[in-house]
């Protein structure tokens, strides 16, 4: 990874962190096409996702995210075997499966928050630019076998700005912090 790129996404991180309670091992959320491109590009999926974020990971996927790996048909047999390596995340549409794009959607975005704090690893823009809206959701893809990292959305630097705010006026407002 460049230096450059590389120093960005350790400041990304440490933000996110600092911020937002993000902490180490990451819960990366990965859906069944950027494993499939990993596969397709022979990349280490894990060992990316970990240089990505500059720390631990805990790569999850959902049940609807493998069913739509095992659709894909024969040429998916390697990126079905490494997603059954990853943590499942319990969704709760077995009855029902969803699309990729739906099950995200309503695994990562309770009440227009990222609740349980998961980075989201996906190659569906459409997906991407939903998940812009939603404060404190780092976005990871893949582009020509490079791994990739999204600069924070403006909804996440509204978010940091609003509690950094909060904090300074509670700080003004405690008596014990006048000296």
């Amino acid at each position: 990874m460049r230096q450059k790129r590389s120093k960005s996404y350790r400041k990304q991180m440490a933000t996110y962190n600092m911020a937002f309670g993000f902490r180490q091992p990451y819960q990366v959320l990965v859906d069944g096409d950027i494993i499939y491109d990993a596969t397709k590009y022979k990349m280490n999926l894990e060992k990316a996702l970990e240089s990505v974020v500059q720390g631990k990971t805990k790569p999850m996927i959902t049940q609807c995210c493998i069913k739509s790996l095992y659709d894909r048909g024969e040429d998916a047999k390697e990126a079905i075997a490494l997603a059954k390596t990853f943590e499942r995340r319990r969704c709760n549409h077995l009855e029902s499966p969803l699309s990729q794009a739906a099950c995200l959607s309503r695994v990562v975005n309770v009440k227009g928050k990222n609740k349980h704090r998961y980075v989201v690893a996906t190659q569906d823009p459409r997906v991407r630019s939903e998940f812009r809206g939603i404060p404190a959701t780092p976005l990871i893809y893949i582009n020509r076998s490079v791994i990739i990292m999204e600069p924070m959305s403006p909804a996440t630097e509204a978010a940091k700005r609003r509690l950094e705010l909060e904090k300074l006026s509670t700080g003004l407002n405690n008596p014990r912090s006048r000296g």
